[in-house]
C-alpha cells in the first residue's frame, strides 16, 4: 500500500480502516507477534498525522465557492429586514449540525419538503406584516404585588397548619382510616405532621414590609418563586416597552440574589432577557429601568423574579436552607411596585406592505421582488406569473391584502431570495469577479448577516463600492453598526465553540454561584471582550493574555473584583498577576472544558491546541478500549488522564493534550479558583454528596513545545508568547466563515498575504476583516 495517504480517497480510506484496526487492538492478530508500545505509538503518531493531513487535502475545494442558502438565522434577519417581522423559524433545518461553520455553501441543503415549509413560513410572516396596526397607544400597566401575595401566602399557610392538625390527630390514634381526615395514608401523615414549609409562610407574612410590597422566596409548595408577572403581550402589541420596578435589597442575603432576573416568552419556553443589581434599601428603595422590545407576532409575558438555576436546583437549595436555618433560602429583594409603561413605535428600515397600491400591483411586484432579490431585477416572465397567482386570487373573491400574499410568498421562496446568488457565465468562473451588488451581498452576510442596506446599495449601483478605498470605509461603518454585533456572536460561538457551555446542566447545589445569570454573562463577556478589541483596534493577542477584563457588575462580584457598579460591560484593568485577563481566565472557558461538575484537563488540552495554538489534535479515535478497570474509583482528573497515556494508541494525543489540561486544573468546572479537586462520592440527595474525597492539585506540564511551566500564570505566558499562530488559526477561521467553504492547502496564499498586512499592526482584529474584505477571493466567485 502506498503511504502517499493523500493521493486520493480509495487510499485515504484504505488506511483508515488499518488506523481503525490498531487502534482497536485487532491488528497484529492474536497469533502474530506483537508489535512493541513504542513503535505502536511512533506509528499512530505518524499515521494520525497524515491522515489529518489527507483530509485537509482531499477536502480542499481549491478555492471554489458553492452557491449557498441563507442559513435559518440569515433567513431570519433578511425576513425582518424586508417586512419588519420576525418569523418564526423553528420549523426551518437547524443549520448548526453542520460540521465546520453555518455559513458553508456545500452544508446548506435544500429539497422539497424545505420548500413548503419556507412557503408557509412566508405566509404566516406576510399576513402578519399585512395585517399590522399602528401600534396602541401608550399606557402604563401598574402591579402592586402585595395583592396578590399576602392573600396566596396567608391561604397557602392556613392550608399547612390544617393538614398538620389533621395528620397530627390521625396518627394519635388508630380507629378511623386517614380518609376520614382527609389524608391519603399514614406516610402521607407523618410528612404532613412537620408542615416543613410553613416558618417560610409565616416569615413572609410577619415581615412589615410585606403589607406594602413583595418579598421574592422561592417558596417550594406554592409555585416556586415569588414571580411579578405583567398581562400577555399579543401578536399586534408591538413596540418598545420600559419596565419599572420600585426594589430594595436585604443586606444579610448572599450577593447573588440581590439581582432582579427578567424572563420573557410563555409557559415552559421562557427566555432571559437580562438582569438588574439592586442597590436600595427598604428605607431608600430604588426605581431600576429595564427596556425590552416585543416583536409583531410574538406572544410575551414579562416575569420579574430572583435569580435562578436550570432545572431543580433552586428548590434543592431551598430544601438544604431550611435544613440549616428552619425557613429556606433567605430572600434578596424586595419589590414596592411594578409597572410596564408601552408600547411605543419601534424604529426600523423595513418596507412597509401598506405601500402597495394594488392599482399597480404589477409595479408593487417588481419594487418587492428587486428588493427581495438583493437589487436584481426580476424578468417579465417571473411577474406575469406573479400577476397571474394574484388575479386569481381576486378572481376567488380574496380581497386584495389576501390576494397578494401567494405571490409575495413565491418571491420569498425564491432561489434568487433564498440562495446568494453570484451569476456564472460562459467564461470560467475561476477568480471571476463579482459583480458590485453581489459583492455587497456578500460583504453584507457576511459582517450584518442579514442583507445589504440602501446605502451599500446605492454605492453598487453606482459602481462605487468597487473602489478599494470606498469598499474600506463602507467596511468600517458596517464594523460601527449594531447588526456587526451578529458577526460577533455568530463568528466567535462557532469558532471558540461557545455553544459547548450550554451542553451541561450544572448541579447548583454544587456550583451554587453557577446561576443562568452568570451562564449567560459568562458567555457574553467573551463577545463584548472582542467587541472591544474591535472597536478600540486592539491586537487580537490581548484575548490570550490582558490587563483588562471586559465585565459588568454580575461577571465582578462572580470574579470577587471591586469596584464595577452597573450592567454595561465595560474594561476594567486588573494586575498582571491576576487569574483573569485572557480566555484560559474566563468562566466560559473553564465550563466548556468540563461536564458540568467535574473539568476534563482532556477537553480543555484539547481546545487549547486546536483554537490558540492552532495545532489541533486528530479526531479520537472511534474504537479505543474503555478504561474499564477505573469504574468504580474516585480518582483525581491527572491520574484519569495519565491511565489513558498508557494505552499507545492514546499516548500520541494524550501526551501533548493532557500536560496542558493539568495547567488549567485549579479552575473548577464553572471558572473558581480552587486549591484542591473535591470529587463527591455516597450518597447524593438534593444534589449533594454525603461523603466527597479530597486531592490537591498539581498543575505542572510542559508544552508541546517542550517549554515546561509550573503554575496557569506561567502557562498563560507561555500561550500568549504564541500569537503567531493563534493569528494564523485564527485568519483561517475568518477565511472560512468570511468566503462560505471550507479552508483549503490553496488558501494558503491569501492565509499569509492576510498575516502579513496585520502583523506589522500587531494583529487587530479590524485589520483582518478589512485584509479579507479587499483580498480578491473574497470579490471572486
Amino acid at each position: 500500500m502506498s503511504f502517499d495517504i493523500s493521493k486520493d480517497i480509495e487510499t485515504a480510506e484504505k488506511w483508515a480502516k488499518v488506523l481503525g484496526a490498531i487502534n482497536s487492538g485487532e491488528m497484529p492478530p492474536e497469533d502474530s507477534q506483537p508489535l512493541p508500545d513504542a513503535d505502536k505509538a511512533a506509528f499512530l503518531q505518524e499515521l494520525s498525522g497524515r491522515m489529518v493531513t489527507a483530509r485537509k487535502i482531499l477536502s480542499d475545494t481549491g478555492g471554489e465557492i458553492t452557491m449557498r442558502r441563507l442559513n435559518r438565522r440569515e433567513y431570519a434577519n433578511t425576513i425582518e429586514a424586508l417586512l419588519g417581522v420576525r418569523p418564526d423559524v423553528s420549523d426551518l433545518p437547524d443549520d448548526q449540525g453542520t460540521a465546520g461553520f453555518d455559513t458553508a455553501g456545500a452544508s446548506l441543503f435544500f429539497s422539497s419538503d424545505q420548500l413548503e415549509q419556507y412557503l408557509a413560513t412566508a405566509r404566516r410572516s406576510l399576513r402578519l406584516a399585512i395585517s399590522t396596526k399602528p401600534s396602541g397607544k401608550s399606557k402604563t400597566v401598574r402591579i402592586e404585588p402585595e395583592d396578590e401575595y399576602n392573600e396566596r401566602y396567608a391561604a397557602a399557610a392556613e392550608q399547612m397548619r390544617d393538614s398538620s392538625r389533621r395528620a397530627k390527630a390521625f396518627l394519635a390514634q388508630s380507629e378511623r382510616p386517614a380518609s376520614d381526615y382527609g389524608i391519603l395514608d399514614a406516610y402521607s401523615a407523618k410528612k404532613k405532621q412537620h408542615a416543613e414549609w410553613l416558618p417560610l409562610m409565616e416569615s413572609y407574612l410577619a415581615r412589615p414590609e410585606t403589607k406594602t410590597g413583595a418579598t421574592l422566596i422561592m417558596t417550594i409548595k406554592q409555585g416556586g418563586y415569588t414571580r411579578i408577572r405583567f398581562p400577555v403581550l399579543h401578536a399586534h402589541d408591538d413596540g418598545e416597552y420600559i419596565i419599572r420596578v420600585r426594589a430594595a435589597a436585604y443586606p444579610d442575603a448572599e450577593d447573588r440574589l440581590h439581582y432582579l432576573e427578567f424572563t420573557g416568552g410563555q409557559g415552559k419556553t421562557r427566555k432571559l432577557l437580562g438582569w438588574r443589581k439592586v442597590t436600595g434599601t427598604l428605607d431608600q428603595p430604588q426605581i431600576i429601568e429595564f427596556p425590552i422590545s416585543h416583536g409583531l407576532g410574538q406572544q410575551n409575558q414579562i416575569q420579574i423574579h430572583q435569580r435562578s438555576h436550570q432545572d431543580r436546583a433552586d428548590k434543592n437549595l431551598a430544601t438544604i436552607d431550611m435544613w440549616e436555618n428552619g425557613i429556606g433560602t433567605p430572600p434578596g429583594l424586595w419589590i414596592d411596585w411594578a409597572e410596564m409603561v408601552g408600547p411605543e413605535a419601534k424604529q426600523g428600515d423595513a418596507d412597509s406592505l401598506c405601500d402597495f397600491h394594488y392599482g399597480d400591483v404589477r409595479q408593487d411586484l417588481r419594487r418587492f421582488a428587486t428588493k427581495a432579490f438583493r437589487g436584481t431585477a426580476p424578468g417579465e416572465d417571473y411577474l406575469d406569473r406573479l400577476v397571474f397567482h394574484y388575479q386569481a386570487g381576486i378572481d376567488q373573491g380574496l380581497p386584495p391584502d389576501e390576494a397578494i400574499i401567494d405571490p409575495l410568498a413565491i418571491v420569498l421562496s425564491s432561489p434568487s431570495f433564498l440562495y446568494l446568488v453570484e451569476s456564472k457565465t460562459e467564461e470560467s468562473s475561476a477568480n471571476k469577479t463579482l459583480t458590485a451588488q453581489e459583492l455587497a451581498s456578500r460583504l453584507s452576510y457576511f459582517l450584518w448577516s442579514g442583507p445589504p442596506d440602501e446605502e451599500l446599495m446605492r454605492l453598487a449601483r453606482e459602481g462605487r463600492l468597487s473602489d478599494a478605498h470606498v469598499l474600506q470605509k463602507q467596511t468600517e461603518r458596517m464594523l460601527s453598526d449594531r447588526r456587526a454585533d451578529r458577526f460577533v456572536r455568530h463568528f466567535v460561538r462557532q469558532w471558540l465553540e461557545i455553544e459547548r457551555i450550554d451542553m451541561f446542566q450544572f448541579n447548583g447545589v454544587q456550583f451554587r454561584k453557577f446561576d443562568n445569570a452568570v451562564r449567560a454573562n459568562a458567555r457574553e463577556e467573551i463577545y463584548q471582550t472582542v467587541h472591544h478589541l474591535i472597536d478600540e483596534k486592539l491586537p487580537l493577542g490581548r484575548l490570550l493574555q490582558s490587563d483588562f477584563v471586559v465585565i459588568n457588575d454580575l461577571m465582578a462580584d462572580y470574579y470577587d473584583i471591586a469596584g464595577v457598579e452597573g450592567y454595561e460591560f465595560r474594561a476594567v484593568p486588573v494586575d498582571d498577576d491576576s487569574i483573569r485577563g485572557g480566555l484560559l481566565g474566563t468562566a466560559a472557558f473553564s465550563a466548556i472544558g468540563s461536564d458540568g461538575v467535574r473539568s476534563s484537563p482532556v477537553e480543555r488540552g484539547a481546545w487549547v491546541l486546536r483554537h490558540l495554538l492552532n495545532d489541533p489534535p486528530p479526531p479520537a479515535p472511534p474504537n479505543v478500549p474503555q478504561l474499564s478497570r477505573l469504574a468504580g474509583q474516585h480518582l483525581p482528573a491527572r491520574a484519569l488522564a495519565n491511565a489513558h497515556q498508557e494505552q499507545p494508541q492514546c499516548f500520541q494525543c494524550h501526551q501533548k493534550i493532557d500536560p496542558i489540561g493539568f495547567g488549567l486544573e485549579n479552575f473548577d468546572a464553572s471558572g473558581q479558583w480552587r486549591d484542591e479537586e473535591v470529587i463527591g462520592i455516597g450518597k447524593l440527595k438534593y444534589g449533594k454528596w454525603t461523603r466527597e474525597k479530597r486531592f490537591a492539585i498539581d498543575p505542572q506540564g510542559t508544552l508541546p513545545s517542550g517549554e515546561s511551566f509550573a503554575d496557569f500564570l506561567e502557562l498563560r505566558e507561555s500561550i500568549a508568547l504564541q500569537e503567531d499562530a493563534f493569528a494564523r488559526g485564527f485568519t483561517e477561521a475568518l477565511i472560512e466563515y468570511g468566503l462560505g467553504r471550507p479552508y483549503g492547502f490553496t488558501d494558503d496564499p491569501l492565509a499569509e498575504s492576510i498575516l502579513q498586512q496585520t502583523k506589522n499592526k500587531q494583529y487587530p482584529i479590524s485589520e483582518f476583516i478589512h485584509a479579507l474584505v479587499q483580498s480578491p477571493s473574497f470579490q471572486s466567485k
